[in-house]
Parts: structure tokens; C-alpha cells; sequence
């Protein structure tokens, strides 16, 4: 009986000793594991060449991994903003780029992190559907209350409780397209009005896609602006009340570029534009060279 007690402590030991074992072990494999975690640099630094190389996505996991390890700290709220690029600009997943932005809007409100948020928010908003939502957060954003119904009596088109189209917008229209009301029929007048509806529903569309703002569109409407100056400029100036042909007309234009050279003192330097382009320096010239002017 004795000797059946003995074994059995015997056995009860090593059990105890293979589970300690066990333990110990599982222990120094999760601290092996946990030192070799990536850190949240190492993290950005893979996150960037993922997205050098075209992985967005697998970028955007990397990045979402940094975000749960510090979610309010100040690293975690500028990797945020990243993310609702890749989100925007690349993966099209405006569900979690909207949750991003909100999360920036209250918790950075006034900082440089979440500048541009809530014209960002209004493009989520209008990308997935919810354009009654971003066309309240455009009004709110430029003092005007979404609620109030300002549709007067003389409304042509609304859009909900706004006023849109009025009468007088449409017989302005008529004129500058040069017709009367006896010339007009009813057939004339729906397309007009069809045509306005179209041009009011496409720019408040541009508008909640922040187009406006867009570099390209910036660049296009700086050059229409430019040439409709020259424009104004030369019909004010230069051929206002004169009856002019083709020939007068660049003789008077001529006389007046060489009149705004001399009052600017302008200069050109050839030697600069044959060091820039030498292929070219032994080609004759239109231009004066006056390199050595003011």
C-alpha cells in the first residue's frame, strides 16, 4: 500500500513538473514573439513601401495596426489622416474614410490635422449616396440654415425647401440668349428651363466634390480669367468706338505691347535662352536682344 502511495506521488510530481514546463515555456515564446514586434516606425517605414509598390491595402493594415496601439495619441491622429487618403484615393472605401474624419473632427477640431475635414466629410457623404446629408453640411459650413424654407412664390424650379430657379432668373436667361417672349414658345421654354435645372444640379454636384478646389480646375479658370482680361483689356482700350480691319487692328495692338514693354523696362536675355536651349542658339530671332538693359 505503501509503495502504491510512493508511485503515485512519484507520478503526481512529474505531472507537475511537464505542466511547469509547459508554462515556463509558452511564457518565454510569447516574450520572444512579443520582442519581435515590429515597432510603430519599423511599421510606417513597411506601410510606405507597401504603398510605393502598389499595395494600398496591405499599407492601410499596417497603418490600422499602429492606430490600435496608440488611438489618441498624436502620431496615431497624423496616421489617421494618411489612412483617409489611402482610403479616399486609393481603395474607394469611403465607409471607413468617413468614420476616420469624424474621429479627427472631434478630437482634433482645431488643429492643422483635420484641416479640410468637413469639406472631406461632405465628398464621403456624397460619394456614397447620402447627398442630402452633404449639401446640409455645405449650408451649415457657410452659415445657411438647411431647414429653413426660403421658396418664394415666384419659384420656376426648387430643390426641397430651397429656392432655386425664380422667374426672373429665367427671363434673364431668355435675353442673353437674344429671345423675346414673341418669339418664344413652349417648347423653347422647357428646354430652357431643362437646360438651367441640368447646369444647377451638375455645379452643386461640383461643389460637394470639392472640384472647385481642385488644382486643375484652379490652373483652367486662372487661364480663362487671364484671357478674358486681355480681352477686356484690348476691346476697352485699344479698339472701343474704332472701326479697325484686320491690318489696323495689329498695327494698334503692336504700338501698344511696345508702349507697356518700354513703360515695364522690359528686358530679354539672349544668352540665357541659348545657354537653355543650345540646339538653338544659331537660329535667327524674332526678339531684340537687350541683355544688356536695365
Amino acid at each position: 500500500m505503501n509503495s502504491l502511495r510512493g508511485i503515485t506521488r512519484k507520478i503526481d510530481a512529474m505531472l507537475l513538473m511537464i505542466i511547469a514546463g509547459l508554462v515556463l515555456g509558452l511564457a518565454i515564446s510569447y516574450n520572444y514573439y512579443q520582442s519581435r514586434k515590429m515597432t510603430v516606425a519599423e511599421n510606417e517605414d513597411l506601410a510606405a513601401n507597401l504603398l510605393a509598390y502598389g499595395l494600398p491595402a496591405e499599407a492601410a493594415r499596417v497603418l490600422e495596426e499602429n492606430v490600435r496601439r496608440q488611438p489618441l495619441s498624436d502620431r496615431s491622429m497624423r496616421l489617421r489622416k494618411a489612412l483617409v487618403d489611402i482610403y479616399m484615393s486609393e481603395l474607394n472605401d469611403f465607409d471607413k474614410a468617413l468614420t476616420e474624419l469624424v474621429f479627427l473632427k472631434i478630437h482634433t477640431p482645431a488643429s492643422d490635422i483635420a484641416s479640410a475635414s468637413e469639406e472631406k466629410i461632405r465628398y464621403c457623404l456624397n460619394r456614397l449616396g447620402r447627398v442630402y446629408d452633404a449639401e446640409r453640411s455645405r449650408m451649415l459650413a457657410s452659415g445657411e440654415n438647411p431647414v429653413e424654407n426660403n421658396v418664394a412664390s415666384h419659384t420656376v424650379v426648387r430643390l426641397g425647401n430651397r429656392h432655386a430657379v425664380g422667374v426672373d432668373d429665367l427671363k434673364m436667361r431668355l435675353r442673353t440668349m437674344n429671345i423675346s417672349e414673341a418669339q418664344l414658345n413652349k417648347e423653347a421654354l422647357d428646354g430652357v428651363i431643362s437646360a438651367m435645372t441640368q447646369e444647377l444640379l451638375l455645379n452643386r454636384a461640383a461643389e460637394r466634390e470639392n472640384l472647385k478646389k481642385d488644382p486643375e480646375f484652379v490652373a483652367r479658370v486662372r487661364k480663362f480669367e487671364n484671357s478674358l482680361a486681355i480681352s477686356t483689356y484690348l476691346n476697352n482700350r485699344l479698339f472701343k468706338d474704332k472701326k479697325l480691319d484686320e491690318q489696323q487692328r495689329q498695327q494698334a495692338l503692336a504700338d501698344e505691347i511696345n508702349r507697356l514693354a518700354k513703360a515695364e523696362a522690359m528686358t530679354i536675355n539672349r544668352d540665357v535662352i541659348n545657354s537653355a536651349f543650345p540646339g538653338l542658339a544659331s537660329a535667327p530671332s524674332s526678339l531684340t536682344d537687350t541683355s544688356s538693359g536695365n
